[in-house]
Protein backbone atom coordinates (compact mmCIF):
# COMPACT_ATOMS: atom_id res chain seq x y z
CA UNK A 1 0.00 0.00 0.00
CA UNK A 2 1.63 3.48 -0.61
CA UNK A 3 1.69 6.41 1.41
CA UNK A 4 -1.04 7.77 0.48
CA UNK A 5 -3.85 5.26 0.59
CA UNK A 6 -2.37 4.23 4.24
CA UNK A 7 -2.86 8.13 5.46
CA UNK A 8 -6.81 7.80 4.09
CA UNK A 9 -6.74 4.73 5.06
CA UNK A 10 -5.39 5.65 9.08
CA UNK A 11 -7.96 8.54 9.37
CA UNK A 12 -10.85 6.14 8.50
CA UNK A 13 -10.06 3.97 11.64
CA UNK A 14 -9.06 7.18 13.61
CA UNK A 15 -12.86 8.52 12.93
CA UNK A 16 -14.07 4.58 13.97
CA UNK A 17 -11.60 4.92 16.95
CA UNK A 18 -12.69 8.50 18.03
CA UNK A 19 -16.94 7.73 17.56
CA UNK A 20 -15.87 4.45 19.75
CA UNK A 21 -14.46 6.82 22.62
CA UNK A 22 -17.02 9.26 22.46
CA UNK A 23 -20.00 6.99 22.59
CA UNK A 24 -17.82 4.99 25.47
CA UNK A 25 -17.44 8.12 27.33
CA UNK A 26 -21.08 8.65 27.09
CA UNK A 27 -22.10 4.91 28.26
CA UNK A 28 -19.89 5.44 31.49
CA UNK A 29 -21.88 3.84 34.85
CA UNK A 30 -21.44 4.53 38.57
CA UNK A 31 -19.25 7.04 37.27
CA UNK A 32 -17.58 8.54 40.61
CA UNK A 33 -19.86 5.91 42.60
CA UNK A 34 -17.98 2.83 41.56
CA UNK A 35 -16.62 2.58 37.82
CA UNK A 36 -13.07 2.99 37.89
CA UNK A 37 -11.34 6.57 37.86
CA UNK A 38 -8.24 5.80 36.06
CA UNK A 39 -10.54 4.32 33.06
CA UNK A 40 -13.18 7.14 33.39
CA UNK A 41 -10.30 9.99 32.54
CA UNK A 42 -9.38 8.11 29.54
CA UNK A 43 -12.95 7.71 27.68
CA UNK A 44 -14.38 10.76 28.65
CA UNK A 45 -13.02 13.50 26.33
CA UNK A 46 -13.39 11.72 23.37
CA UNK A 47 -14.71 14.76 21.24
CA UNK A 48 -10.94 16.45 21.49
CA UNK A 49 -10.32 13.55 18.47
CA UNK A 50 -13.06 14.69 16.50
CA UNK A 51 -11.71 18.12 16.33
CA UNK A 52 -8.28 17.09 15.74
CA UNK A 53 -9.48 15.53 12.28
CA UNK A 54 -11.80 18.39 11.56
CA UNK A 55 -8.16 20.38 11.81
CA UNK A 56 -6.87 17.53 9.66
CA UNK A 57 -8.78 17.69 7.04
CA UNK A 58 -9.36 21.30 6.32
CA UNK A 59 -5.97 21.52 5.55
CA UNK A 60 -5.60 18.04 3.52
CA UNK A 61 -8.68 18.37 1.47
CA UNK A 62 -9.96 21.75 1.46
CA UNK A 63 -7.03 24.30 2.06
CA UNK A 64 -5.65 23.78 -1.65
CA UNK A 65 -9.23 25.10 -3.43
CA UNK A 66 -11.10 26.78 -0.61
CA UNK A 67 -14.41 27.96 -1.33
CA UNK A 68 -15.90 29.60 1.64
CA UNK A 69 -19.72 29.17 0.17
CA UNK A 70 -19.51 25.79 -1.26
CA UNK A 71 -17.83 24.64 2.30
CA UNK A 72 -20.31 25.97 4.10
CA UNK A 73 -23.17 24.41 1.96
CA UNK A 74 -21.45 20.93 1.96
CA UNK A 75 -21.23 21.64 5.94
CA UNK A 76 -25.15 22.56 5.90
CA UNK A 77 -26.20 19.53 4.23
CA UNK A 78 -24.12 17.05 6.06
CA UNK A 79 -24.20 18.06 9.42
CA UNK A 80 -27.17 20.67 10.33
CA UNK A 81 -29.75 19.66 8.62
CA UNK A 82 -29.45 15.93 10.18
CA UNK A 83 -28.97 17.48 13.88
CA UNK A 84 -32.01 19.37 12.91
CA UNK A 85 -33.72 15.96 11.95
CA UNK A 86 -32.49 14.10 14.60
CA UNK A 87 -33.35 17.27 17.38
CA UNK A 88 -36.97 17.01 16.56
CA UNK A 89 -37.04 13.60 16.83
CA UNK A 90 -35.28 13.44 20.65
CA UNK A 91 -37.20 16.35 21.18
CA UNK A 92 -40.16 14.46 20.27
CA UNK A 93 -38.89 11.51 23.07
CA UNK A 94 -38.74 14.33 25.68
CA UNK A 95 -42.29 15.44 25.25
CA UNK A 96 -43.13 11.90 25.15
CA UNK A 97 -41.66 11.47 28.66
CA UNK A 98 -42.73 14.74 30.03
CA UNK A 99 -46.00 14.63 29.44
CA UNK A 100 -47.18 10.99 29.00
CA UNK A 101 -45.20 9.41 31.82
CA UNK A 102 -44.44 12.00 34.05
CA UNK A 103 -47.85 13.45 33.44
CA UNK A 104 -46.34 17.21 34.06
CA UNK A 105 -48.96 20.43 33.07
CA UNK A 106 -48.77 21.88 29.31
CA UNK A 107 -47.29 25.02 31.09
CA UNK A 108 -44.18 22.66 33.09
CA UNK A 109 -43.82 21.05 29.27
CA UNK A 110 -43.70 24.33 27.43
CA UNK A 111 -41.16 26.09 30.02
CA UNK A 112 -38.76 22.24 29.68
CA UNK A 113 -39.16 23.00 26.07
CA UNK A 114 -37.64 26.57 26.04
CA UNK A 115 -34.87 24.90 28.61
CA UNK A 116 -34.15 22.39 26.39
CA UNK A 117 -33.66 24.05 23.15
CA UNK A 118 -32.40 28.16 25.10
CA UNK A 119 -28.65 26.77 24.34
CA UNK A 120 -29.15 25.44 20.51
CA UNK A 121 -29.29 21.88 21.00
CA UNK A 122 -31.88 19.09 21.64
CA UNK A 123 -29.64 16.25 23.15
CA UNK A 124 -26.81 16.61 25.40
CA UNK A 125 -23.72 15.21 22.92
CA UNK A 126 -25.30 17.68 20.12
CA UNK A 127 -23.53 20.90 21.93
CA UNK A 128 -20.73 19.81 19.28
CA UNK A 129 -22.31 21.12 16.33
CA UNK A 130 -23.26 25.01 17.28
CA UNK A 131 -19.57 24.87 18.10
CA UNK A 132 -18.07 23.22 15.30
CA UNK A 133 -20.59 25.36 12.67
CA UNK A 134 -18.78 28.21 14.39
CA UNK A 135 -15.65 26.66 13.80
CA UNK A 136 -16.10 26.35 10.09
CA UNK A 137 -17.44 29.68 9.87
CA UNK A 138 -13.75 30.69 10.64
CA UNK A 139 -11.99 28.88 8.12
CA UNK A 140 -10.74 32.34 6.76
CA UNK A 141 -9.26 32.55 10.01
CA UNK A 142 -7.83 29.13 10.14
CA UNK A 143 -6.48 29.37 6.76
CA UNK A 144 -4.98 32.15 7.11
CA UNK A 145 -3.08 30.87 10.26
CA UNK A 146 -1.54 28.63 7.87
CA UNK A 147 0.26 30.68 5.96
CA UNK A 148 2.36 32.15 9.14
CA UNK A 149 5.81 31.60 9.73
CA UNK A 150 6.55 28.59 11.72
CA UNK A 151 7.44 30.37 14.98
CA UNK A 152 4.31 32.67 14.91
CA UNK A 153 2.09 29.03 14.32
CA UNK A 154 3.57 27.68 17.23
CA UNK A 155 3.46 30.58 19.37
CA UNK A 156 -0.34 31.03 18.87
CA UNK A 157 -0.69 27.59 19.22
CA UNK A 158 1.22 28.00 22.62
CA UNK A 159 -1.00 30.66 24.00
CA UNK A 160 -4.07 29.27 22.75
CA UNK A 161 -2.93 25.71 24.94
CA UNK A 162 -2.28 27.56 28.19
CA UNK A 163 -5.59 29.29 27.49
CA UNK A 164 -7.42 26.06 27.19
CA UNK A 165 -5.51 24.30 30.47
CA UNK A 166 -6.90 27.42 32.43
CA UNK A 167 -10.21 28.06 30.81
CA UNK A 168 -12.04 24.52 30.62
CA UNK A 169 -15.25 23.33 29.28
CA UNK A 170 -17.94 25.14 29.85
CA UNK A 171 -20.98 24.19 31.95
CA UNK A 172 -23.30 21.61 30.32
CA UNK A 173 -20.94 22.30 27.27
CA UNK A 174 -23.43 25.31 26.29
CA UNK A 175 -21.25 28.21 26.00
CA UNK A 176 -20.06 28.24 22.17
CA UNK A 177 -17.14 30.81 22.69
CA UNK A 178 -15.69 29.16 25.44
CA UNK A 179 -15.85 25.70 23.87
CA UNK A 180 -14.60 27.21 20.64
CA UNK A 181 -11.48 28.54 22.86
CA UNK A 182 -11.13 25.33 24.37
CA UNK A 183 -10.87 23.33 21.47
CA UNK A 184 -8.54 25.62 19.31
CA UNK A 185 -6.07 23.96 19.90
CA UNK A 186 -7.04 20.62 18.80
CA UNK A 187 -7.77 22.09 15.50
CA UNK A 188 -4.83 23.71 14.88
CA UNK A 189 -2.96 20.33 15.94
CA UNK A 190 -4.68 18.74 13.09
CA UNK A 191 -3.66 21.29 10.80
CA UNK A 192 0.13 21.68 11.78
CA UNK A 193 0.14 17.93 11.19
CA UNK A 194 -0.79 17.99 7.80
CA UNK A 195 0.78 20.94 6.79
CA UNK A 196 4.35 19.43 8.34
CA UNK A 197 3.31 15.75 8.59
CA UNK A 198 6.44 14.91 6.05
CA UNK A 199 8.87 16.04 9.09
CA UNK A 200 6.99 14.77 11.93
CA UNK A 201 6.39 11.20 10.09
CA UNK A 202 10.07 11.31 9.59
CA UNK A 203 10.98 12.25 13.72
CA UNK A 204 7.87 10.24 14.25
CA UNK A 205 9.82 8.61 17.52
CA UNK A 206 10.48 11.92 19.37
CA UNK A 207 6.98 12.69 18.64
CA UNK A 208 5.64 9.26 19.42
CA UNK A 209 7.50 10.00 22.87
CA UNK A 210 6.38 13.35 23.67
CA UNK A 211 2.59 12.39 22.75
CA UNK A 212 3.02 9.06 25.50
CA UNK A 213 4.76 11.76 28.03
CA UNK A 214 1.99 13.95 27.51
CA UNK A 215 -1.09 11.31 27.90
CA UNK A 216 0.51 9.33 30.34
CA UNK A 217 1.95 12.25 32.89
CA UNK A 218 -1.15 13.98 32.86
CA UNK A 219 -3.27 10.84 33.05
CA UNK A 220 -1.07 10.13 36.55
CA UNK A 221 -1.38 13.72 37.57
CA UNK A 222 -5.69 13.78 36.88
CA UNK A 223 -5.98 10.61 38.92
CA UNK A 224 -3.64 10.36 41.79
CA UNK A 225 -1.95 13.61 42.31
CA UNK A 226 -4.54 16.36 41.54
CA UNK A 227 -7.74 14.17 41.58
CA UNK A 228 -10.21 15.05 38.93
CA UNK A 229 -12.98 12.56 37.40
CA UNK A 230 -13.19 13.02 33.61
CA UNK A 231 -13.96 16.19 31.90
CA UNK A 232 -13.35 19.57 33.50
CA UNK A 233 -16.27 22.17 33.36
CA UNK A 234 -16.21 25.52 35.23
CA UNK A 235 -17.96 29.15 34.24
CA UNK A 236 -15.73 31.19 32.36
CA UNK A 237 -13.78 33.57 34.75
CA UNK A 238 -13.75 30.80 37.60
CA UNK A 239 -10.32 29.72 38.42
CA UNK A 240 -10.40 25.63 38.71
CA UNK A 241 -6.69 24.47 38.59
CA UNK A 242 -5.22 22.81 35.27
CA UNK A 243 -6.90 21.01 33.11
CA UNK A 244 -4.96 17.83 32.55
CA UNK A 245 -7.59 16.30 30.33
CA UNK A 246 -7.27 18.53 27.52
CA UNK A 247 -3.01 17.21 28.38
CA UNK A 248 -3.97 14.10 28.03
CA UNK A 249 -5.97 14.44 25.06
CA UNK A 250 -3.40 16.04 23.34
CA UNK A 251 -0.99 13.12 23.65
CA UNK A 252 -3.89 10.75 22.94
CA UNK A 253 -4.99 12.06 19.89
CA UNK A 254 -0.90 11.18 17.85
CA UNK A 255 -0.76 8.00 19.89
CA UNK A 256 -4.28 6.55 18.84
CA UNK A 257 -3.23 8.44 15.33
CA UNK A 258 0.10 6.19 14.91
CA UNK A 259 -1.80 3.31 16.12
CA UNK A 260 -3.98 3.65 13.32
CA UNK A 261 -1.34 4.35 10.76
CA UNK A 262 0.01 0.91 11.61
CA UNK A 263 -3.63 -0.71 11.20
CA UNK A 264 -3.60 0.59 7.73
CA UNK A 265 -0.09 -1.05 6.91
CA UNK A 266 -0.99 -4.17 8.41
CA UNK A 267 -5.07 -3.90 7.48
CA UNK A 268 -3.90 -7.29 5.30
CA UNK A 269 -3.65 -9.17 8.48
CA UNK A 270 -6.89 -8.09 9.95
CA UNK A 271 -8.94 -8.01 6.84
CA UNK A 272 -12.40 -8.32 9.17
CA UNK A 273 -11.50 -5.05 11.55
CA UNK A 274 -10.51 -3.42 8.31
CA UNK A 275 -13.85 -3.62 6.92
CA UNK A 276 -15.78 -2.99 10.04
CA UNK A 277 -13.71 0.05 11.42
CA UNK A 278 -13.63 1.51 7.85
CA UNK A 279 -17.61 1.31 8.02
CA UNK A 280 -17.88 2.54 11.36
CA UNK A 281 -15.53 5.49 10.81
CA UNK A 282 -18.35 6.20 7.68
CA UNK A 283 -20.86 5.82 10.32
CA UNK A 284 -19.21 7.94 12.74
CA UNK A 285 -21.41 10.64 12.48
CA UNK A 286 -24.49 9.24 11.98
CA UNK A 287 -23.58 6.98 15.27
CA UNK A 288 -22.72 10.49 17.12
CA UNK A 289 -26.23 11.76 16.01
CA UNK A 290 -28.51 8.78 16.97
CA UNK A 291 -26.31 7.31 20.24
CA UNK A 292 -28.28 9.87 22.91
CA UNK A 293 -31.42 8.87 21.22
CA UNK A 294 -31.19 5.26 22.60
CA UNK A 295 -30.00 7.26 26.27
CA UNK A 296 -33.46 9.05 26.10
CA UNK A 297 -35.06 5.59 24.89
CA UNK A 298 -33.02 4.21 27.83
CA UNK A 299 -34.14 6.70 30.45
CA UNK A 300 -38.09 6.35 29.34
CA UNK A 301 -38.44 2.80 29.16
CA UNK A 302 -36.50 0.91 31.56
CA UNK A 303 -38.20 3.19 34.46
CA UNK A 304 -41.81 1.29 32.80
CA UNK A 305 -39.97 -2.26 33.11
CA UNK A 306 -39.25 -1.73 36.85
CA UNK A 307 -35.87 -1.25 36.08
CA UNK A 308 -33.66 1.24 38.09
CA UNK A 309 -29.78 1.87 38.07
CA UNK A 310 -28.21 0.24 41.30
CA UNK A 311 -24.79 0.90 42.54
CA UNK A 312 -22.35 -1.20 42.34
CA UNK A 313 -18.16 -2.07 42.46
CA UNK A 314 -15.33 -1.46 40.04
CA UNK A 315 -16.27 -5.15 38.19
CA UNK A 316 -20.05 -3.94 38.29
CA UNK A 317 -19.76 -0.78 37.05
CA UNK A 318 -17.38 -1.98 33.87
CA UNK A 319 -19.65 -4.82 33.33
CA UNK A 320 -22.58 -2.39 32.93
CA UNK A 321 -21.11 -0.03 30.84
CA UNK A 322 -20.29 -2.41 28.52
CA UNK A 323 -23.77 -2.89 28.28
CA UNK A 324 -25.27 0.35 27.89
CA UNK A 325 -22.14 1.30 25.47
CA UNK A 326 -23.35 -2.05 23.46
CA UNK A 327 -26.85 -0.80 23.37
CA UNK A 328 -25.58 3.13 22.70
CA UNK A 329 -23.04 1.75 20.06
CA UNK A 330 -24.36 -1.49 18.00
CA UNK A 331 -28.15 0.50 18.41
CA UNK A 332 -27.02 3.66 16.45
CA UNK A 333 -24.66 1.37 13.74
CA UNK A 334 -27.65 -0.93 12.76
CA UNK A 335 -30.04 1.71 12.82
CA UNK A 336 -27.63 4.10 10.79
CA UNK A 337 -27.03 1.18 8.62
CA UNK A 338 -30.72 0.37 7.91
CA UNK A 339 -31.44 3.98 7.08
CA UNK A 340 -28.88 4.10 4.83
CA UNK A 341 -30.87 0.83 3.17
CA UNK A 342 -34.36 1.75 3.20
CA UNK A 343 -33.46 5.41 2.38
CA UNK A 344 -30.38 6.01 0.67
CA UNK A 345 -30.66 9.26 -1.17
CA UNK A 346 -31.97 10.81 1.84
CA UNK A 347 -29.98 9.00 5.08
CA UNK A 348 -27.04 12.07 4.53
CA UNK A 349 -29.98 14.19 5.12
CA UNK A 350 -31.44 12.13 7.71
CA UNK A 351 -28.50 11.16 9.77
CA UNK A 352 -25.11 12.53 8.00
CA UNK A 353 -23.96 9.23 6.59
Amino acid sequence: MDELKARWLAFDYLRAVAIILIVLGHSVYNSEKGFPVLLENIVRGGTAVFVFISGYFLHAVFAQNFQFQAFLLKKWKGVVVPFLFVSFVGLGFKLFGWWWLDGLPLEKVALNVFYTVKNFYVLYPHWYIPFIMVVFLLSPLYLAYLQLPLWRQLLLFALFSMLAVMLHRPHGNAGVIQSLLYYTPFYLLGMLFSLYRVFLIKHYKPLLLVSALLFMGALIMQTWVVPWVGNYHKWFFKYRGIDFQFVQKMGLCILLLALCYLLSIWKGIWLCLDRWLREVGELSFAIFFLHPLLTLAMNNLFPLLGWSKVSGGAWFSVFMTSVVFCIHFFGSFYIARAIRYFFPYQSRWLIGA
